[in-house]
């Protein structure tokens, strides 16, 4: 299983149709061509299409300015030069940005609408702050070098690290002879710090199913 699996959701005008792994995701845009791209640079909103089907801007409709005028959530503030514009979002939010993505409608929020999206996308997971889905997996991740979630191994030490991420905070459980070991502790942590959140989680779903009845 592949954390944070983006297949089937949409970045601009690019769709992802496939997980590559190593951060790498291949992805179909509107003009039909597919690109394998960055996975982070997609979600941040670096990338919004393949790059070839975009509209070449002349150097005219580059330096004409454009101070006043609105793309998307975005209105012009002032030309920066070295095609570059400063903007306000709807948001409240000013940022500087790039002139050729906004005439292109690569960019149409300072990022406010891709974090509604993100945010929007996790809610049905989340329970006080926590992604639910995340923490009862116990599949490792792809970068993981010991197949072990939360276990990995440091060549400096020549032993087994253990630590446990929880409501964005990473605790260190310790450097181990043997993954067994390492495995284990892991295991504790999760017992101690997840199972608890999981079963009250379950016990309120529960609940309300039977109210649903």
């Amino acid at each position: 299983m592949i954390r944070d699996d983006l297949t089937g959701r949409r970045f601009g005008k690019l769709t992802v149709i496939k997980e590559l792994g190593g951060g790498r995701i291949l992805c179909r845009c509107e003009c039909g061509r597919e690109k394998e791209f960055n996975k982070s640079n997609v979600k941040r909103g670096l990338a919004r299409s393949c790059g070839s089907c975009v509209r070449k801007h002349t150097r005219r409709d580059l330096i004409k300015d454009v101070t006043g005028q609105r793309f998307g959530k975005l209105v012009v503030l002032k030309e920066l030069g070295y095609r570059r514009v400063l903007c306000r979002c709807d948001c409240g939010n000013v940022k500087e940005i790039n002139k050729s993505h906004l005439l292109n409608g690569d960019i149409i929020s300072c990022g406010c609408e891709l974090k509604k999206t993100a945010i929007k996308s996790r809610e049905p997971k989340l329970y006080k702050g926590t992604d639910i889905n995340k923490i009862t997996t116990s599949a490792a991740t792809s970068r993981s070098s010991t197949g072990i979630r939360g276990v990995s191994y440091s060549k400096r030490r020549g032993k087994y690290r253990a630590n446990i991420g929880f409501r964005g905070q990473k605790f260190e459980l310790g450097y181990f002879d043997t993954i067994e070991e390492a495995a284990k502790a892991r295991k504790a942590a999760e017992e101690r710090l997840y199972k608890p959140l999981i079963e009250e989680w379950r016990d309120k779903n529960a609940g309300q199913q039977k109210k649903g009845k």
